[in-house]
């Protein structure tokens, strides 16, 4: 590896599979707001608290629920909306406008207006603090999520093609909003015989989405997401040796809970972001390392979250000292707890393992086990973080 720099970790990734794997078999899966979430934190403190200067858990109420069941109340919002423009047209435009207004607060904003409807639940974070050699005048960041997904069965079916559904099924309900008012103004029978064909096409697709869009079976997560947290771990006992310390950066190892919900990060960023922006802290994140390809995110549309170009040029040239070559662009489809705290303003950004075809391997499917995982693409993404922690400690 002439002219580039040193890799630290085992490139086999052999360490950070047996955590995953013993995760996997020990506790399975682990939806948000679960007792298993919980074990799963509580493995991953006391294997902190081995190497960490300081660990903490921090504690938070959310109502999972209604980041995605909120589809559930979309779809009565759209349905009776469409019956009511045979009655009152304005009222359907206005119930139907409704729903699609829920969606985009619900999972596009994370806005949470009608999450009371849904069950509370308590979790926690962890963060594993690895202190410098003198004084500290930077503070990093890296994350990953310890809890898992429920099966999205109709990804499992389309893949990264089931956006598309989502975006007809939008389509069609913009196009009933327009009739409707139309319809409240001047009375055409012609658009009578239109709406009713799109009721029968939309109401079977907002049906199917709303069915199909999770299960209850909670999956693995071996990627999705124990592959960062394995890493962070890895880089955290690297960097806690007293010979590795960096000089003058503050290092925390944050495992989120509640990712896959969008409310955890959300609360972790509203619990620290005076700190954070006193210390001009910045987030490398980490997701689903086990991969044919990275992307280093300069943006998550589906969340309208622009990311740190600070954090997206030193990752970058993390990797290009590492030698190891990384797309960098914007992240079209899913999301990361970056979109959080990029949102608000802090510095951040993430690193994605992807196949080819773009999602990551085995996304929010039964087949996220440890057995599919590739150790060698883990450890590559956990020498880009922990390089990009010694290139910002080097200015």
């Amino acid at each position: 590896m002439s002219g580039k720099t040193d890799r630290k970790l085992d490139s086999s990734g052999k360490p950070m599979l047996d955590f995953i794997t013993k995760i996997c078999d020990e506790i399975g899966p682990r939806v948000g707001g679960s007792e298993a979430e919980d074990k799963a934190g509580n493995m991953i403190y006391k294997e902190m608290s081995t190497f960490c200067d300081e660990v903490e858990k921090q504690e938070f109420e959310c109502h999972p629920g209604g980041f995605l069941d909120y589809i559930w109340v979309t779809a009565i919002f759209y349905i009776v909306g469409v019956l009511f423009y045979f009655f009152i047209p304005l009222l359907s435009a206005i119930l139907i406008l409704l729903g699609i207004l829920i969606y985009f607060a619900q999972q596009a904003l994370t806005l949470e207006i009608i999450d009371f409807l849904f069950p509370k639940v308590h979790s926690f974070h962890v963060i594993g603090k690895i202190k410098p050699k003198n004084e500290a005048k930077n503070l990093v960041l890296l994350g990953g999520h310890h809890d898992s997904a429920y099966e999205f069965p109709l990804l499992s079916k389309l893949g990264g093609y089931s956006r598309y559904l989502i975006m007809l099924t939008l389509v069609i309900s913009i196009l009933n909003i327009i009739l409707s008012l139309v319809n409240s103004i001047i009375v055409i029978p012609f658009l009578d015989y239109i709406q009713i064909g799109l009721f029968f096409i939309g109401v079977p697709l907002i049906l199917i989405i709303a069915a199909f869009l999770r299960s209850n079976k909670g999956v693995l997560g071996a990627n999705d997401n124990l592959t960062a947290v394995a890493a962070i771990l890895e880089i955290g006992k690297y960097l806690a040796k007293d010979q590795n310390r960096p000089e003058k950066t503050e290092v925390w190892l944050v495992s989120f809970a509640g990712e896959e919900h969008m409310r955890g990060s959300k609360r972790f960023v509203s619990m620290n972001k005076e700190e954070l922006d006193r210390r001009n802290a910045t987030l490398f994140n980490l997701e689903c390392l086990s991969g044919e390809s990275f992307l280093l995110a300069t943006a998550e549309n589906l969340f309208f979250a622009t990311h740190s170009e600070k954090v997206i040029n030193m990752g970058k040239r993390a990797a290009d000292d590492l030698g190891i070559d990384i797309q960098v662009g914007p992240l079209k489809f899913a999301g990361s707890d970056s979109a959080n705290f990029s949102r608000k303003g802090l510095d951040a950004s993430t690193l994605f393992g992807r196949v080819k075809k773009g999602t990551p391997a085995d996304w929010h499917t039964m087949r996220d086990t440890p057995e599919r995982l590739d150790g060698e693409s883990i450890a590559k993404g956990a020498e880009i973080a922990l390089h990009y922690v010694e290139l910002v400690d080097q200015n």
